[in-house]
C-alpha cells in the first residue's frame, strides 16, 4: 500500500476539502433567509430546497463513513488481506445553470485503513468537470473532464474503457429529475424519492496505484419517438508500478447509443464502441469494438422484456483478428409499486488465433463479475444476473445481487465459474442521514492451481448530506 509521504497530496487535498465544508456551512447560516435562486423562464425546475446555495450554486456537500469486516478483500486467491477497515469519503458537487449552460463540479476523497498485522491503507480521489449547454430542450452538448487517483488497480484493463460517470443533475424518462445528491424531484421540485446504488463487485484487484486523465464529448438528441448519443473520448493512464504486466497506455473511444419507438408497445435500440489502445507493450495498437442492436417492450402486465445481438472483437498487430457473437437480454417483473426484480443474461463469444500472444486487455462483459477474461483467449462467456428492489416502507429499503459467470476456454480443459451474493438494507432516517448494512459473498472456482478464492464481506455505511 502506498507510504504516507506519497499520499502527502491527497492528505492536502482533505485538508483543504475539510476547510470548504466549513466555508459552505458558514454560508449556508449566512444565506438562510436569502429566497430561492430564479430561474429564467424555459429552464429547469429549481432544484432540491435543501441544497446549500452559494451565490449563484447549487452545492451538494456529503460525508460517507464505513466499518467493514472480510476474510479477504481483494479476492486473492493467495495473498490475502483480511480484518476490519474503516473508511471515510468526504465529497462535494457543485452547480450552476441558467437553463442553457450548466456547469458542475465534483470533488471526492476516499480514505481506507485495513486494521490488520499489515497496516495497509489505500487513498483515492476524484476531480470532474463537466459543463453542459442545451441551446434547445432536445439537443444538448457536454463537456467532460475527469481526474481519477486510485490505489487498486485490476489484473486486466478493459479493452474498451468505461464511459466516466457524472454527477449532475439528470432527467429520468418521466420527466423527474435526479440531483447530484440522489434525491428525485417532480418537475414542480417536489421529493418524490431518493436513488439507491444497485450493489456491486469488484474482479480480483492488486496494488499499483495509478494517476487516469480522461477528456470526454457528447452530443445528445431527442426526437419525437427517440434518442441518440454520440460520444468521444481519450483517457491517459499512468500506473506506478512499472514492473508489474499493466503498463502505461492511452485510449480514444468513440461511442453510440440510440433508441426509437416503432409503435406503442416496440422499441429498437442499439449501442456500439470503438477503441484504439496505444501503449508501450504487447498490447500496443490494438483496436477493439462492441455492437449490438435489440428490440424491447413498454411495460405490460407488469413486465418489460428486452433482446439483443451482436458481434464483438479486437486487432492486436502481431496476434490477428479476436472476436465474435454477442446474444443477451433483460427482464423487469414490477408486481408492486415497491417491489423490482430485473434479469439479465449476456452470452459473449470470442476467438483468438492460437498464435495469438497473451494479453493484458479483457473482453467487456455488461454485467458485474469478479472474473476478467483476456481478448486473447478463445472462450465463451456466459453471464446470469438478478437485482430485486423491494422497498419496505418510505425510510426502508431492501435491495440485491446475485449472479453468476461461467467461462469456458476452447482447446483447453480450464473452466471458471463465479458467484456473488449481496443484501443491502438501507434506512433513510431522513433526506440528509442514511444508514444501511450490507453482506456480500464473492466466489471464483476454477480447476487451475491458485486460481480459486472466496470472500465474505460485512459493511456498515452511514451518509450524510449536508
Amino acid at each position: 500500500m502506498q507510504c504516507a509521504e506519497s499520499n502527502r497530496p491527497l492528505r492536502l487535498a482533505l485538508t483543504a476539502f475539510a476547510v470548504l465544508c466549513i466555508a459552505i456551512c458558514s454560508d449556508k447560516a449566512a444565506h438562510a433567509q436569502e429566497p430561492p435562486l430564479t430561474i429564467p423562464a424555459g429552464a429547469p425546475p429549481p432544484a432540491d430546497p435543501n441544497a446549500i446555495m452559494f451565490h449563484d450554486w447549487f452545492l451538494y456537500p456529503s460525508i460517507d463513513a464505513f466499518a467493514g469486516l472480510s476474510n479477504n478483500y481483494f479476492l486473492s486467491p493467495t495473498s490475502k488481506v483480511s480484518g476490519l477497515a474503516l473508511g471515510a469519503s468526504p465529497a462535494v458537487t457543485a452547480e450552476w445553470t441558467n437553463g442553457i449552460h450548466t456547469t458542475t463540479l465534483f470533488g471526492t476523497y476516499d480514505h481506507v485503513q485495513y486494521l490488520n498485522d499489515r497496516e495497509a491503507t489505500a487513498d483515492d480521489g476524484e476531480a470532474t468537470f463537466t459543463q453542459r449547454y442545451a441551446p434547445l430542450r432536445d439537443l444538448s452538448f457536454t463537456f467532460i473532464g475527469d481526474y481519477t487517483h486510485r490505489t487498486l488497480a485490476f489484473g486486466l484493463i478493459n479493452a474498451i474503457p468505461s464511459p466516466t460517470v457524472t454527477t449532475a443533475t439528470t432527467t429520468l424518462p418521466s420527466g423527474n429529475l435526479v440531483l447530484p445528491n440522489g434525491t428525485i424531484v417532480s418537475p414542480s421540485g417536489q421529493v418524490v424519492g431518493q436513488n439507491v446504488p444497485v450493489p456491486t463487485t469488484s474482479p480480483q484487484a492488486l496494488v499499483n496505484p495509478y494517476d487516469q486523465f480522461t477528456g470526454t464529448a457528447k452530443v445528445q438528441k431527442y426526437f419525437g419517438d427517440g434518442v441518440w448519443t454520440l460520444g468521444a473520448s481519450v483517457q491517459r493512464t499512468d500506473y506506478e508500478e512499472q514492473a508489474s504486466a499493466l503498463d502505461n497506455f492511452t485510449a480514444a473511444t468513440f461511442t453510440e447509443d440510440g433508441s426509437f419507438w416503432i409503435g406503442p408497445l416496440f422499441y429498437l435500440y442499439s449501442s456500439g464502441a470503438f477503441s484504439l489502445h496505444d501503449g508501450t507493450g504487447p498490447d500496443a495498437d490494438t483496436t477493439a469494438y462492441r455492437a449490438v442492436g435489440g428490440i424491447g417492450t413498454r411495460e405490460v402486465d407488469s413486465l418489460r422484456a428486452s433482446v439483443y445481438l451482436g458481434n464483438q472483437g479486437s486487432d492486436t498487430p502481431g496476434s490477428g483478428t479476436m472476436g465474435g457473437g454477442v446474444f443477451g437480454g433483460s427482464l423487469g417483473y414490477y408486481p408492486m409499486a415497491n417491489l423490482t426484480i430485473r434479469g439479465t443474461v449476456d452470452l459473449t463469444i470470442n476467438k483468438a488465433p492460437q498464435t495469438a500472444a497473451s494479453s493484458t486487455l479483457a473482453l467487456n462483459i455488461p454485467v458485474a463479475s469478479p472474473l476478467q477474461v483476456p481478448i486473447s483467449s478463445s472462450s465463451k462467456v456466459f453471464t446470469a444476473a438478478l437485482t430485486p428492489e423491494y422497498r419496505i416502507a418510505p425510510q426502508w429499503t431492501l435491495t440485491g445481487l446475485f449472479s453468476y459467470q461461467r467461462v469456458e476456454f476452447e482447446g483447453s480443459t480450464e473452466l471458471q465459474e463465479a458467484w456473488v451474493g449481496d443484501a443491502t438494507l438501507r434506512f433513510d432516517i431522513r433526506r440528509d442521514l442514511t444508514l444501511s448494512w450490507e453482506y456480500q459473498y464473492a466466489g471464483v472456482v476454477s480447476n487451475q492451481p491458485l486460481s480459486s478464492a472466496a470472500r465474505n464481506l460485512f459493511l456498515m455505511r452511514g451518509s450524510y448530506r449536508f
